[in-house]
């Protein structure tokens, strides 16, 4: 029967793998349309190849979000100068410390229907504590956040604490630096740090955008393809070049045997990603509205 095999393990079990084109409704030499509308609802090839085409390993060094941006550009990012957000809307951020690699902290306004606009960041490396809270301070509306998570990395005393250069002088905690210098806004993040969630997360923001609106947009009018370090007072190009890279593992054809390809990020330039997925994964999956 067309779209049904089936194979039989070492030890005789049968298994039935059962594809789409079994159902003459979706079969693509009956009705072709179903497969063009279909298709629309997945943000990358490799989603539709491992769900709908059954390709275990599809995905192995696969962009993760970039197909979604490039073919939803104009609705996902605000490139309009003259946008701002609405006074009253609710902020929150996300905020990931680093030493050589860059510090950041992602700003984001929910409108009245819970759509996160992510708007506003600062994007800095190889700086001391003290430098980085100068420049905080400088952000427009940060005193507005109802709460900024953190890597909860930054709380302990036993975890990237500081040395005490005197007798008298005890270890801190990164966070403890931070209120010293007049940032006091961090709350640890306790949900999910899987970065495969955190992507997986964004694309349910961004599924069937033929049919509706994200409920996660960026606001960037300064997109280079290259980092901006600094602050960005109403903008995140950071985030979206970070974004534009973000790329699972590629594995071997030995890996493949044993490891599954949708495990694994490349653990490179994460660091907006890391401080906009504080935020996205502390708050529940986006409802799914009706259409129109």
């Amino acid at each position: 029967m067309r779209g049904l095999t089936m194979l039989r393990t070492k030890g005789g079990i049968p298994v039935i793998r059962h594809h789409y084109s079994a159902d003459p409704a979706r079969d693509p030499d009956i009705n072709p349309e179903w497969k063009e509308k279909e298709r629309r609802k997945y943000t990358s090839q490799a989603a539709w190849d491992r769900e709908q085409e059954i390709v275990d390993n599809a995905g192995g060094g696969e962009l993760v979000l970039a197909d979604a941006l490039v073919t939803y550009w104009k609705k996902i990012v605000i490139e309009d100068p003259r946008w701002r957000p609405d006074p009253e809307w609710r902020m929150e951020a996300g905020f990931d410390h680093g030493r050589a690699n860059p510090t950041s902290l992602e700003r984001s306004y929910f409108d009245f229907d819970e759509t996160i606009y992510l708007c506003g960041e600062y994007y800095q490396p190889g700086r001391e504590i003290w430098e980085h809270a100068i420049a905080l301070k400088e952000m427009a509306d940060i005193g507005k956040l109802d709460t900024c998570y953190a890597d909860p990395s930054i709380f302990p005393l036993n975890a990237q604490a500081n040395v005490p250069t005197r007798k008298d002088e005890r270890a801190k905690s990164l966070n403890e630096i931070y209120v010293e210098n007049g940032i006091e806004i961090f709350s640890p993040f306790h949900g999910d740090h899987s970065d495969i969630s955190f992507g997986e997360r964004v694309l349910m923001h961004w599924r069937d955008l033929d049919n509706r609106e994200p409920t996660l947009k960026i606001v960037c009018r300064n997109f280079s393809e290259s980092p901006q370090p600094g602050l960005h007072n109403w903008d995140c190009p950071n985030l979206l070049w970070e974004m534009m890279r973000m790329r699972r593992v590629k594995l071997t054809a030995q890996q493949l045997l044993s490891r599954n390809t949708s495990e694994a990020i490349v653990q490179k330039d994460n660091h907006a990603l890391d401080a906009a997925k504080y935020l996205v994964m502390s708050h529940p999956e986006p409802t799914r509205k009706p259409l129109g």
